[in-house]
């Protein structure tokens, strides 16, 4: 009795399965007896179903049922597994906006690569087991989506592609599509991305689209409008559709985007609500902390007023004591950092920073965010650079690449360098002169009263060590100044105050490293590095320019046998005028550049013009003089003070025939002539104002020679470079249109010169990197084509026109053929229907696809899809040419038909640079 009632559960959970499948089902499964009308479908399906080509009802029972329970489900189910586990292992990023949906890096891929498979496996076999079961469809769907999260992008559109073609009238059609659009958003072919959202699924009333489909159009629309920097209408799509998301997750992340999106468009009130719901769905507490960071810092940003500021610091310190937070109290402290930078309070927030670096483990973007910060204070507020380097310093060493602050960060941290590199040459060479004024007798005993301290410092150091060694011979199980050691600095990382570890403090470091360098010159970190030691004498920094020099510099084997082991401390002091000339002259070139840091980079004028003015006080003829004097007249100028008179009087009454005289009156370099030794002074003049970042000066310089009609032959003259530091002069004062202008010259006239490829490069990112004023979408802007028109020899592959383009296949490169059509000459559907009509007739067995979409609004492009070897797509191009449609559809001499690889074509097309290819194909490609 038991046994018929399992066996009547069981026909009655496997009955209901059925009839949600196919409607056919129910006319077998009416009446009371069920298990009696199982018990013979079963012999029915062992009967009828042992042919894969039989298409009676029987057989289709059978063909479903297998096909679903034996094949599809498993497989749709490890999809949904692998794809879950997939999601958990996203990293949050540290800046930048969250990711909703997730589909992995390349390495993470690989982990689940043998799932993939296993799944493309199950699905293959359904499809060639039961070609006549109604989940064909299915597993090419699936199969292209698990292709698509492998990365093969070219199989995924595979499937993708038949499913469309074959399967019209299927309910997944519109997730075909949709997996569409997402291929070819990973191939970046954007454009193609948007039309099908647009046109094939958004804007189509003829596609029937699933409230799941519909939900997941909507979070790759997100993803699309946050990388455009278009936050309103990504908040406005997300927050749609956020509360159909089912999936804890993905829900928990969305509210953090909206919270990012919203707190971007400072609607603050938005964005608290958001943040905060981020912990009512989210199980990983990484994310949750980061929401709640994320409120304190809108606390800081929004706070106005004590009762702000009050709930402020309650919602911090809460954060703080939570034992949950210990490896995040790194970035609690900097968020109290900023609050007390918000209200002004430096040494505070001083204080909050070096306690976040303290209390940091691991996160090396929070560091270079600390040290960063403290640099800022140091550096923009104070404007103690020698601190602020050391911090900078700091900061460069451990910020990422791909971090927004990275630029900054290195530049200023290499200004800074050279600031201190200035500074030290010139208080080195400094006490060198000094020391070369002294008397023989005072100077030796100096030195020996220096070498005196040097070997009682070494003794003293000798000694310790010996006493550690004997401390851990006399226990060498424990080690009390070890031990001591460890009390003392021990769970400092936990700590919110008490003194600052030594190496945890930049400005430690920093001095540390200034008295060993004094000590001991630059060190490599290897064994027995004191061995080679040089010092340094006199308790002054080293050199930067011997420095460099040092381990190539040849001994003085004179002065090494007049003094001996005290060589190290004379080597550096001139011994005779000429040494003492090139002292001084480091010391005016350090000076020089040391004025234009404080001009150009630190943005000090004061500090500039004092630096100048002490360089001419000091050195009556320098060598700078022309160029300090012009730059004091222009640092007085622009502060409106009357003795830029002074210097300009100087200029051209002492250099009237210079470009400076004539920049300054406003001349027309024309008007001035000059002999040889003239022409140099201004071509040498040229890269050195350009190197010192002297923009107005090396056009003065640009523009004199090219108004020298007789220069232009001269074989010393580079016009190409000429002509680009010119352009890149306008373009760093602000002149874009006149830098796009020049470059493009550049480009076309001398396109074998090796600063062409820089130019081309300047140029794509103006084109590319930034938009033009006023443009939108990167409207209006010129394009590569354009520039490369008519460069060269066209049956030269190596012709810039051609770069990007390759004759190699890659193995999994797939091969197309194109049209080129002018939109005005056919129709869209007209052009579909016939070049479909000529493949079905021709090249049937090759079962090709056609998609045609609009190029550059002036040009129907379509697309046929896809063909397995070089030989037929030509075959297909000789074939389509001699056909009556092919007088249809290329019409004029301008409309063209032409193969091409998918790696060409992401250039060409991702470019805006088809006109290019075709150039290519017609010019080496088809010789």
């Amino acid at each position: 009795m038991h046994k018929i009632q399992e066996l009547n559960i069981f026909v009655e959970v496997f009955v209901d399965k059925l009839l949600t499948f196919n409607p056919l089902y129910m006319s077998l499964f009416s009446g009371n007896h069920k298990a009696t009308n199982f018990l013979a479908i079963l012999i029915l399906l062992i009967t009828f179903s042992c042919s894969k080509e039989k298409d009676t009802v029987p057989a289709k029972i059978y063909h479903n049922t297998t096909s679903y329970f034996n094949g599809y489900y498993n497989a749709n189910y490890l999809y949904k597994e692998t794809i879950d586990r997939l999601e958990e292992q996203y990293d949050y990023p540290e800046q930048g906006f969250i990711q909703v949906v997730y589909y992995g890096t390349e390495d993470e891929i690989k982990s689940y690569d043998s799932d993939f498979e296993t799944i493309i496996k199950k699905n293959d076999a359904v499809m060639f087991k039961h070609p006549n079961g109604n989940f064909i469809d299915n597993c090419r769907l699936l199969n292209g989506k698990s292709w698509f999260y492998r990365q093969n992008y070219s199989l995924a559109m595979e499937n993708f592609n038949y499913m469309i073609s074959e399967f019209p009238d299927s309910k997944f059609f519109a997730d075909a599509l949709f997996w569409t659009a997402k291929t070819h958003y990973m191939m970046e072919n954007s454009e193609m991305t948007m039309t099908i959202l647009d046109k094939g699924l958004i804007n189509n009333d003829t596609v029937y689209i699933s409230p799941d489909l519909m939900l997941e159009i909507a979070l790759f629309k997100t993803k699309l409008e946050v990388e455009d920097k278009k936050y309103y209408e990504a908040a406005k799509t997300l927050s749609e559709n956020i509360e159909l998301l089912k999936n804890r997750g993905r829900k928990a992340r969305a509210h953090f985007l909206l919270g990012q999106l919203y707190a971007e468009l400072d609607e603050y009130p938005k964005s608290f609500e958001n943040f905060s719901l981020v912990e009512k769905y989210s199980d990983d507490y990484d994310l949750t902390f980061k929401a709640k960071i994320k409120i304190a810092r809108l606390y800081v940003d929004f706070q106005e007023g004590k009762d702000d500021d009050s709930e402020v610091y309650k919602y911090l310190t809460k954060l703080l004591k939570d034992e949950k937070n210990i490896e995040y109290q790194d970035q609690i402290y900097y968020e109290f950092a900023m609050l007390e930078l918000k209200k002004g309070n430096r040494d505070m927030a001083i204080n909050y920073l070096e306690q976040s670096i303290r209390a940091n483990l691991s996160n090396q973007r929070q560091k270079a965010l600390s040290y960063y910060k403290i640099g800022q204070i140091y550096f923009k507020d104070l404007q103690e650079y020698t601190t602020a380097q050391a911090y900078y310093d700091s900061a460069a060493s451990v910020i990422q690449p791909d971090a927004p602050e990275y630029k900054e960060i290195t530049t200023i941290a290499a200004t800074l360098k050279d600031y201190i590199t200035y500074l030290n040459t010139i208080h080195y060479q400094d006490s060198m002169i000094y020391l070369a004024g002294l008397p023989k007798d005072e100077l030796d005993a100096l030195i020996s009263k220096i070498v005196a301290e040097e070997k009682k410092r070494k003794e003293e150091e000798l000694t310790r060590q010996l006493a550690e060694m004997q401390n851990q011979n006399n226990n060498n199980f424990y080690n009390p100044q070890l031990q001591q050691f460890q009390n003392q600095n021990g769970g400092r990382r936990n700590q919110g105050g008490g003194g600052v570890w030594y190496f945890d403090n930049p400005t430690a470091l920093s001095s540390g490293k200034v008295q060993f360098e004094q000590l001991w010159g630059k060190r490599k970190n290897e064994d027995d590095w004191r061995r080679s030691r040089k010092l340094s004498a006199f308790s002054v920094s080293k050199d930067p320019e011997t420095q460099k020099q040092e381990e190539v510099v040849e001994v003085d084997s004179a002065l090494l046998e007049k003094y001996g082991e005290n060589y190290q401390y004379y080597k550096d002091i001139p011994q005779n005028d000429n040494d003492i000339k090139k002292a001084n002259f480091k010391i005016e070139d350090a000076m020089y550049k040391l004025g234009q840091l404080y001009a150009q980079k630190l943005n000090e004028p004061d500090s500039a013009v004092k630096t100048f003015e002490a360089l001419l006080d000091r050195y009556e003829d320098s060598e700078y003089t022309l160029q300090a004097r012009y730059a004091l007249y222009s640092l007085y100028q622009k502060a409106g003070n009357p003795i830029a008179e002074v210097h300009k009087n100087f200029i051209l009454n002492e250099y009237p025939n210079t470009v400076y005289a004539y920049l300054i009156q406003g001349l027309d370099p024309n008007d001035l002539k000059e002999d040889e030794e003239s022409f140099k002074f201004v071509y040498n003049g040229l890269f050195n104002a350009y190197t010192e970042q002297q923009y107005e000066t090396s056009l003065g310089f640009s523009e004199f020679i090219l108004s020298q009609p007789e220069y232009h032959d001269n074989p010393e003259i580079d016009l190409a470079r000429l002509h680009y530091i010119r352009g890149m002069s306008y373009g760093y004062t602000g002149q874009k249109d006149s830098l796009t202008k020049i470059l493009k010259y550049v480009i076309r006239n001398f396109p074998q010169s090796d600063v062409t490829p820089i130019a081309q490069r300047t140029l794509g990112f103006i084109e590319n990197g930034s938009k033009q004023p006023g443009s939108k979408n990167g409207e209006n802007q010129i394009s590569l084509s354009e520039v490369n028109k008519n460069t060269g020899d066209l049956s030269d592959p190596n012709n810039p026109l051609y770069k990007g383009f390759t004759d190699k296949l890659k193995p999994t490169d797939k091969i197309f053929v194109l049209m080129y059509i002018d939109k005005n000459l056919v129709s869209k559907s007209d052009a579909n229907a016939q070049i479909s009509n000529f493949n079905k007739e021709n090249f049937d067995q090759e079962k090709l696809k056609v998609f045609t979409f609009l190029y550059q609004q002036t040009h129907l492009l379509p697309y046929i899809s896809s063909f397995s070897e070089m030989t037929i797509a030509q075959k297909y191009i000789k074939d389509f040419k001699g056909s009556q449609i092919s007088k249809d559809i290329l019409k004029t001499e301008n409309e063209k038909i032409f193969y091409i690889s998918h790696t060409n074509f992401k250039v060409a097309y991702g470019q805006k640079r088809m006109e290019d290819y075709i150039k290519y194909f017609e010019n080496i490609l088809s010789k």
